[in-house]
């Protein structure tokens, strides 16, 4: 199997695909990952690298889109690929693309929609007509699902498979809070993300502006285009440097889910984060806006959640997880009890080779790629290259 992906430095597209394919990869099941990157040495491929899953980067330059489809088309030929599975819109193209020219299924997750600029719009609205001609579809959450129904995705290819995940062991809460630059003491809140419009960040700043007469100490983990309006969006609260600290993106921050009191969610729109399946694997209480997968995902019983867009909402839920630890801890042994069921990593892995089996079951027996005509040349680079390949 090859996944293509066009990778942000942070995101949650990224997360899955390295989780999906480290966990098929440790299975044993042949599964490469084609990351369409500005540099070899690009963060996404260095740390799919260090965990030893064949990731291969192809470097094209920007808007080199016939460069990378002649890219992905190549790398599938020579490894024999069965399947292509895509994510994103990028990826969704040059992925689908190439799949034609090799007369192989492609299959793409829809991750949900970032609702960012005109130009984000018109990308994902093009990016669901593109996903009605794949093979199949498979949606992280049920609201995913039905706005690709009405998109005209046919519904016999849309499957709903919601992101799995393996847990990883935690630190202690002393060590999880030094690396952070917590002080050792105190109730914490913690925020987890890509400091972008879509992920909220400024909202639950406002929430933290309601909550100033509490005690508590706030960690932002993660980066993004918006980290300086932020800053001075916190400084404009009255949040001070000691109430609320950016901590930037993390190494391996699901190891640190220890050091919080509660994780909030202030998402405006959302797949299924794997950040909130981190919480609930941790025991970490959840504050979270009501939008896209997160309300199929965490039951009323085993988290907080609130209406949408709503700031002091979000406090109010925050101020009682503080306030009430032993309700804190009911919910959060129900949402480890809904995790385990529903969203460990063997059940997701499973579900996406259903897929994989549907889709060449439908096209029946085939020939090898590496006896099919693939009209397209471009120079790649693999993970073992020492730098990148000249893209002309």
């Amino acid at each position: 199997m090859l996944h293509v992906i066009a990778p942000s430095p942070i995101g949650g597209a990224e997360a899955v695909v390295a989780a999906l394919a480290s966990a098929r990869h440790a299975l044993g099941q042949p599964t490469h990952v084609a990351a369409l990157v500005p540099t070899a040495d690009a963060p996404f491929v260095t740390a799919l690298q260090s965990v030893g899953v064949p990731v291969h980067p192809i470097v094209c330059g920007h808007r080199r889109y016939l460069c990378e489809i002649r890219g992905v088309g190549r790398l599938a030929r020579t490894l024999g690929a069965t399947v292509i599975h895509t994510h994103v819109y990028r990826g969704d193209f040059a992925g689908s693309v190439a799949a034609r020219c090799l007369r192989l299924p492609v299959v793409a997750t829809y991750h949900g929609h970032t609702a960012g600029d005109w130009r984000n719009r018109l990308y994902e609205w093009l990016d669901r007509r593109l996903l009605a001609w794949f093979d199949a579809v498979a949606c992280v959450s049920a609201a995913g699902l039905e706005r690709l129904g009405r998109a005209l995705v046919p519904r016999s290819k849309l499957h709903l498979v919601p992101n799995g995940y393996r847990p990883v062991e935690l630190l202690s809460r002393s060590a999880a809070r030094a690396r952070l630059g917590l002080a050792g003491d105190g109730f914490t809140v913690g925020w987890v993300g890509r400091l972008s419009h879509e992920k909220g960040a400024d909202l639950f700043l406002e929430a933290l502006g309601a909550l100033r007469d509490e005690r508590l100490q706030t960690v932002l983990i993660g980066d993004g285009s918006e980290r300086l309006a932020l800053d001075a969006a916190a400084r404009g609260l009255g949040l001070r440097t000691d109430h609320v600290r950016f901590a930037g993106q993390v190494p391996n921050a699901g190891a640190l889910f220890g050091a919080l009191d509660v994780l909030v969610l202030s998402s405006r729109t959302e797949g299924l984060p794997i950040v909130l399946l981190e919480a609930m694997s941790a025991g970490v209480p959840v504050v979270a806006f009501a939008v896209g997968g997160i309300p199929e995902a965490l039951p009323p019983d085993a988290g907080w959640l609130v209406a949408a867009g709503k700031p002091r909402a979000l406090a109010a839920a925050i101020r009682e997880v503080a306030h009430d630890p032993a309700e804190a801890r009911r919910r959060t042994e129900v949402a480890r009890r809904v995790f385990r069921e529903r969203f460990a990593e063997q059940r997701w892995v499973a579900a996406v080779d259903r897929i994989y089996e549907l889709v060449l079951a439908r096209r029946g027996p085939s020939r090898s790629t590496s006896d099919l005509a693939m009209p397209l040349t471009v120079a790649t680079t693999s993970s073992s290259a020492k730098r990148p390949a000249d893209p002309a």
